[in-house]
């Protein structure tokens, strides 16, 4: 994804939060085998016998509510079918209606979504079976499994709102699934901001790498001294800047972006190159007089990745052993921000194509193989 799409995506979806704050409705969408998925979506403490009227008028279709499958649980709403064994045994749960009001109109069923989506609902609020259909949801929203109720429940919680979401699904003038146009013209018409599942994931993603400065010391190190200041992420992933000298003063600072490699930078496996690129670039970075070295912590699989790699070749020529992600990517970017990097010489090894935010300006591309050979050479 280019970044002028990904900032395009950032803002319908900072647009869709904005309306879910105010009260409003939005549109989820999605493509689908035979052809488009869409659903309207409003967070549920906002729901009103209107609300309710108007989700049916516009949609066609069932109103639902979403919620956490684990919140589901703790209200002892069971599975439709307590004998199903496939995926969709906590997705679709017996329906439910608020003690006292479990009727058909529409005020009762907002005063059951309204319950829903209270802080203090418990089990004894409601009858089973009722007038609202709960869909139980994956714990980790869209990043776990990327499908509209999962959305419905993550942009409600994006907004600062509870983690419910009303919906209700968008048919076409056929009664089938509505085409992409059909769902922008009812977009436009009554004023509905409209995001699909894929630019919300992108949003969660680019959220959770973004990065915050924690704490900040001196470190010596045999070749020099460097300033170690910390960062964490969205993931609680715990990153390092290691920084020589003033880089802000310089025109181009030289940066190495280092991402962890447990069995080279610490025990010197032969199977990668980690460990010669993590000496290397700290040695070029203090002959040089400033620069900054950018440690990115690896991820949870990181290390089984590093050990399969390792285990197929004894002689890989693979700087790292792992593959590094996208998070580990703009995690790294988002540090630089934070130094505010704006132009750098980026150290590099053979093969790494990283792509370079289009704010940052790449002034030179420097092999650290050819600093190691230099080094090589001196020794000679």
């Amino acid at each position: 994804m280019s970044e002028n799409r990904t900032e395009t995506g950032h803002l319908v979806v900072s647009t869709a939060l904005t309306a879910l704050r105010a009260g409003r409705m939005i549109i989820v969408a999605d493509p689908a085998a035979e052809g488009v998925r869409g659903h309207l979506v409003l967070a549920a403490e906002y729901v009103t016998a209107a609300a309710i009227t108007v989700l049916s008028s516009l949609g066609c279709g069932l109103v639902q509510v979403a919620l956490r499958a684990a919140t589901l649980d703790a209200l002892a709403v069971p599975p439709a079918d307590p004998a199903g064994t496939g995926p969709d045994r906590s997705r679709y749960r017996v329906s439910v209606g608020l003690a006292g009001a479990a009727g058909i109109r529409a005020s009762q069923r907002a005063a059951t979504v309204r319950a829903l989506a209270s802080v203090d609902a418990h089990a004894a609020e409601f009858a089973r079976p009722g007038n609202v259909f709960p869909l139980g949801t994956a714990a980790d929203g869209v990043l776990e499994l990327p499908e509209i109720p999962e959305a419905a429940v993550d942009v409600t919680e994006l907004a600062g709102l509870r983690p419910v979401g009303v919906l209700c699904e968008i048919t076409g003038a056929d009664g089938e699934y509505p085409t992409w146009t059909e769902l922008a013209e009812l977009g436009r018409a009554h004023e509905l901001p409209m995001v699909s599942v894929a630019e919300l994931i992108a949003y969660r993603r680019r959220e959770l790498c973004r990065v915050t400065r924690h704490g900040a010391a001196r470190i010596p190190v045999p070749l020099g001294q460097f300033r170690a200041i910390g960062f964490t992420d969205g993931l609680d992933r715990e990153h390092v800047a290691f920084v020589h000298g003033d880089p802000a003063r310089a025109s181009a600072p030289l940066v190495r972006l280092h991402f962890e490699c447990l069995i080279g930078d610490v025990l010197g496996s032969r199977a990668c190159g980690c460990r010669d690129a993590l000496h290397g670039a700290i040695a070029r970075i203090v002959a040089d007089g400033c620069g900054v070295l950018i440690y990115v912590r690896a991820g949870a699989t990181a290390i089984g990745d590093t050990l399969r790699a390792s285990g197929h070749s004894r002689e890989s020529t693979a700087p790292q052993a792992h593959p590094v992600g996208h998070s580990d990517l703009q995690s790294a970017f988002d540090i630089l921000d934070d130094l505010g990097m704006r132009e750098i010489r980026l150290l590099t090894e053979p093969g790494e194509t990283h792509a370079v935010p289009a704010h940052l300006r790449v002034a030179a591309r420097i092999p650290l193989s050819a600093v190691a050979a230099g080094r090589t050479e001196r020794a000679s």
